[in-house]
């Protein structure tokens, strides 16, 4: 497996904590990548930071909020003066609210999630695929062998929609659908992918005290083996991929049963009783 982003600018968002915390040390330390990470959270930032040690010098560090469409245009347009040409754009960041029925969501809620984890997206794409490059030494029959990347990460939620969190799974189906067309429509001129990981162990609940020793909390991947995976299907240059046993099985499930699969998974977290879903299945009642 050829490394295509020793010594590129890869621009990473979410990459204070999760997965894109282990993802940014990955790419730095075993991919040698210039990463651009993009976070809020100056506290966890400076963790990563020294987590890196020696390395830290291939990091840098840039702090906005990027359901802000104005902050990527300015982001884009500082990477113009510094002249700097990323090869790669993941698009990691993202939220979770607490599992509750969609009539029990606020739309103010739901707004929120969309923009965080969709509309981040489109301005991210629109803002930085300008500037996306190819290697301009590593080419065949004179074109580039290296096409510059994009890659956005969705959810087992876009592949099987999951009871308890409509915004949630609207907006990583949203998210994979704009996938899916950005790769038929930058065919031959760049590199899409999407990823679906499955329930990860990540801080992506903190805030949450039901998930703990919850069915979600045995099933969860650790963030460091998702890391790992999700870096080598980048590498691999893998158009779409779906991570952990669960992620696999929603995905066949809704496939071969649209209906009745998402309504088994449905009955499995009722079975499961579960404080995680309290909200959902009112276990008190």
């Amino acid at each position: 497996m050829r490394n295509w982003l020793e010594n590129e600018y890869v621009i990473l968002s979410g990459a204070s904590g999760g997965i894109g915390k282990e993802l940014c040390k990955l790419l730095i330390k075993k991919y040698n990548a210039h990463v651009i990470g993009i976070g809020r959270n100056e506290g966890k930032m400076r963790v990563l930071m020294e987590e890196l040690g020696d390395d830290v010098n291939l990091f840098t560090p840039v702090f906005f909020d990027v359901s802000d469409k104005s902050a990527w245009q300015n982001f884009a347009e500082d990477l113009r003066k510094k002249r700097i040409a990323p090869r790669l754009l993941i698009n990691n960041a993202g939220m979770f609210p607490t599992f509750d029925k969609t009539l029990s969501t606020p739309s103010e809620t739901v707004e929120k999630i969309m923009r965080v984890n969709y509309f981040s997206i489109a301005y991210a794409v629109e803002a930085v695929s300008p500037l996306l490059t190819s290697s301009a030494e590593k080419k065949k029959n004179g074109k580039p062998l290296d096409l510059p990347g994009i890659v956005n990460v969705a959810s087992s939620a876009s592949l099987c929609s999951t009871v308890g969190t409509s915004a949630y799974s609207a907006s990583k189906s949203a998210v994979r659908s704009y996938t899916e067309v950005l790769q038929l429509e930058e065919k031959g001129k760049k590199y899409v992918g999407v990823i679906c990981p499955g329930v990860t162990a990540t801080n992506l609940f903190d805030g949450d005290e039901n998930t703990k020793n919850s069915a979600l909390d045995k099933i969860a991947m650790p963030v460091e083996k998702m890391a790992h995976k999700i870096a080598k299907r980048i590498l691999k240059k893998k158009k779409r991929s779906v991570l952990g046993w669960d992620a696999k099985l929603m995905n066949i499930m809704a496939k071969i049963m649209p209906v009745k699969g998402i309504a088994l998974i449905a009955w499995g977290m009722k079975k499961s009783k579960s404080k995680v879903f309290k909200n959902i299945f009112d276990y008190e009642k």
